[in-house]
Protein backbone atom coordinates (compact mmCIF):
# COMPACT_ATOMS: atom_id res chain seq x y z
CA UNK A 1 0.00 0.00 0.00
CA UNK A 2 1.54 3.33 -0.98
CA UNK A 3 1.40 6.27 1.38
CA UNK A 4 -0.87 8.93 -0.16
CA UNK A 5 -1.39 11.01 2.99
CA UNK A 6 -1.42 14.77 2.67
CA UNK A 7 -1.23 15.47 6.41
CA UNK A 8 0.98 14.19 9.21
CA UNK A 9 -0.52 11.52 11.44
CA UNK A 10 0.18 11.24 15.15
CA UNK A 11 0.45 7.84 16.82
CA UNK A 12 -2.29 7.22 19.34
CA UNK A 13 -3.88 4.53 21.43
CA UNK A 14 -7.37 5.93 21.89
CA UNK A 15 -10.54 3.96 22.41
CA UNK A 16 -13.10 4.61 19.71
CA UNK A 17 -16.56 3.47 18.75
CA UNK A 18 -17.86 2.79 15.24
CA UNK A 19 -21.58 3.55 15.00
CA UNK A 20 -23.74 2.76 11.98
CA UNK A 21 -27.22 1.63 10.92
CA UNK A 22 -28.79 4.74 12.51
CA UNK A 23 -27.11 3.97 15.85
CA UNK A 24 -28.42 0.40 16.02
CA UNK A 25 -24.96 -1.17 15.52
CA UNK A 26 -21.73 -0.36 17.32
CA UNK A 27 -18.21 -1.75 17.22
CA UNK A 28 -15.34 -1.00 19.57
CA UNK A 29 -12.02 -0.02 17.98
CA UNK A 30 -8.61 1.37 18.84
CA UNK A 31 -7.43 4.51 17.06
CA UNK A 32 -3.79 3.76 16.17
CA UNK A 33 -3.00 7.06 14.46
CA UNK A 34 -4.84 10.27 13.79
CA UNK A 35 -4.57 13.37 11.58
CA UNK A 36 -6.78 16.27 10.56
CA UNK A 37 -8.07 14.29 7.58
CA UNK A 38 -8.28 10.68 8.75
CA UNK A 39 -7.26 7.85 11.03
CA UNK A 40 -6.10 4.26 11.19
CA UNK A 41 -8.33 2.05 13.31
CA UNK A 42 -7.74 -1.40 14.73
CA UNK A 43 -10.78 -3.68 14.74
CA UNK A 44 -11.45 -7.39 15.04
CA UNK A 45 -10.72 -9.21 11.77
CA UNK A 46 -14.07 -10.98 12.13
CA UNK A 47 -16.21 -7.83 11.83
CA UNK A 48 -17.51 -6.19 8.70
CA UNK A 49 -16.93 -2.45 8.67
CA UNK A 50 -19.44 -0.43 6.60
CA UNK A 51 -18.33 1.97 3.87
CA UNK A 52 -19.48 5.02 5.82
CA UNK A 53 -20.11 5.43 9.55
CA UNK A 54 -19.82 7.70 12.58
CA UNK A 55 -16.63 7.45 14.60
CA UNK A 56 -16.83 8.49 18.25
CA UNK A 57 -13.42 9.36 19.67
CA UNK A 58 -14.85 10.72 22.93
CA UNK A 59 -18.21 11.92 24.21
CA UNK A 60 -17.72 15.27 22.47
CA UNK A 61 -15.87 14.25 19.31
CA UNK A 62 -17.99 12.57 16.65
CA UNK A 63 -16.86 12.39 13.04
CA UNK A 64 -18.52 11.07 9.90
CA UNK A 65 -15.96 8.91 8.09
CA UNK A 66 -15.58 6.85 4.93
CA UNK A 67 -13.67 3.58 4.76
CA UNK A 68 -10.69 3.94 2.41
CA UNK A 69 -8.78 0.67 2.94
CA UNK A 70 -8.62 -2.48 5.01
CA UNK A 71 -5.73 -4.84 5.76
CA UNK A 72 -6.39 -7.61 8.27
CA UNK A 73 -7.53 -6.00 11.49
CA UNK A 74 -6.64 -2.43 10.45
CA UNK A 75 -8.78 0.02 8.51
CA UNK A 76 -8.03 3.46 7.16
CA UNK A 77 -10.76 6.07 7.28
CA UNK A 78 -11.09 9.56 5.86
CA UNK A 79 -12.99 12.24 7.78
CA UNK A 80 -15.79 13.53 5.58
CA UNK A 81 -15.57 16.93 7.25
CA UNK A 82 -12.47 18.46 8.81
CA UNK A 83 -12.47 19.80 12.36
CA UNK A 84 -15.24 17.60 13.73
CA UNK A 85 -18.08 19.16 11.73
CA UNK A 86 -20.71 16.60 10.86
CA UNK A 87 -21.11 15.78 7.18
CA UNK A 88 -24.37 13.80 7.39
CA UNK A 89 -26.46 16.82 6.58
CA UNK A 90 -23.74 18.82 4.88
CA UNK A 91 -24.00 21.45 7.61
CA UNK A 92 -21.41 22.70 10.08
CA UNK A 93 -21.93 22.44 13.83
CA UNK A 94 -22.73 26.18 14.00
CA UNK A 95 -25.40 25.77 11.32
CA UNK A 96 -26.85 22.77 13.14
CA UNK A 97 -26.95 24.68 16.44
CA UNK A 98 -28.74 27.62 14.77
CA UNK A 99 -31.25 25.16 13.27
CA UNK A 100 -31.83 23.58 16.70
CA UNK A 101 -32.39 27.04 18.22
CA UNK A 102 -34.87 27.93 15.45
CA UNK A 103 -36.76 24.66 15.95
CA UNK A 104 -36.92 25.18 19.72
CA UNK A 105 -38.41 28.66 19.16
CA UNK A 106 -40.95 27.24 16.71
CA UNK A 107 -41.80 24.48 19.19
CA UNK A 108 -42.45 27.06 21.93
CA UNK A 109 -44.72 29.08 19.58
CA UNK A 110 -46.68 25.96 18.62
CA UNK A 111 -47.10 24.94 22.27
CA UNK A 112 -48.45 28.40 23.05
CA UNK A 113 -50.91 28.17 20.15
CA UNK A 114 -52.10 24.73 21.27
CA UNK A 115 -52.50 25.92 24.85
CA UNK A 116 -54.49 28.96 23.71
CA UNK A 117 -56.67 26.83 21.45
CA UNK A 118 -57.40 24.34 24.20
CA UNK A 119 -58.09 26.87 26.94
CA UNK A 120 -61.53 28.02 25.70
CA UNK A 121 -62.48 24.44 24.88
CA UNK A 122 -61.50 23.32 28.37
CA UNK A 123 -63.52 26.15 29.91
CA UNK A 124 -66.60 25.31 27.81
CA UNK A 125 -66.34 21.62 28.68
CA UNK A 126 -66.11 22.42 32.39
CA UNK A 127 -69.17 24.72 32.20
CA UNK A 128 -71.21 22.02 30.42
CA UNK A 129 -70.37 19.47 33.11
CA UNK A 130 -71.59 21.85 35.83
CA UNK A 131 -74.89 22.57 34.04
Amino acid sequence: MSDKRTTIRSKSYLTGKIVYNHGACTLECVVRNLSETGAKLQVSEAVTVPGEFDLFLSHSDQRRVALRWRSGNEVGVEFLAVGGALKKSGRSMDELQRRIDDLEEENARLRALIEAALSPAAANTAQRKIA
